[in-house]
């Protein structure tokens, strides 16, 4: 019987795509920089300083500035940019039926959390949401891990399982001590949950489900 279960949120349990891209090309027109529209998806999952300094070469000070440009569209509109994935709704309500802890732990600030997170209506299901503040530059996945354990008061352990869509959230889940669930539906690849040696890899909500039966 697990003790929870603590997804990530972009690329997991909602597809958030739209209303990045949307706001990076905002951020991006603002600073006059060149938009590389084969690449707007790096921008999905790790956090937003990190994709900017590497693609651009820029200093992380200009970085913040231009996280800062993007969170003016992401606020006003990006943030409501975003639906449930297919199937989604109907398994959170499943494990919380069956008396199992939900938690988010998501690299996207709290502040827009508080916002998709109900916007979709998964709310209800969720005993936590974690994510860091606005001004924390440097969400770590572990930390986030071992926060929702220890405000849902569990202790880490292979009973939890983290699913993230990223290599971030399979590298934060193993190093907290948790299972690890990829899944290939949001935007990181399968080679990159093999390459962090992820428990298990679900191509579809479908297969999540009939994973965590499972454990």
């Amino acid at each position: 019987m697990l003790d929870a279960v603590i997804f990530d949120f972009d690329g997991t349990v909602a597809d958030t795509g739209p209303g990045v891209r949307n706001a990076v090309k905002y951020a991006l027109n603002e600073y006059k920089m060149p938009i590389y529209e084969e690449r707007l998806n790096e921008f999905l999952g790790p956090p937003l300083y990190m994709t900017f300094e590497g693609m651009y070469g820029i200093s992380h000070e200009l970085a913040s500035d231009i996280v800062d440009t993007y969170r003016v569209y992401y606020a006003d509109k990006g943030v409501y940019e975003v639906e449930a994935y297919p199937g989604m709704l109907d398994l959170l309500k499943e494990l919380k039926d069956a008396g199992i802890k939900l938690a988010v732990a998501s690299s996207k600030p709290k502040h827009f959390l508080d916002v998709g997170v109900p916007f979709i209506g998964v709310d209800k299901y969720f005993d936590v949401v974690v994510g860091p503040d606005l001004k924390n530059t440097e969400p770590n996945k572990t930390q986030l891990v071992r926060m929702a354990c220890e405000r849902l008061g569990i202790e880490p352990s292979k009973s939890v399982v983290m699913i993230g869509d990223r290599f971030y959230d399979i590298e934060g889940g193993a190093t907290a001590g948790v299972t690890t669930i990829g899944v290939e539906y949001g935007f990181g690849k399968r080679s990159e949950f093999e390459e962090y040696n992820a428990d298990y890899i679900a191509s579809d909500v479908a297969e999540l489900r009939n994973i965590l039966l499972t454990l």
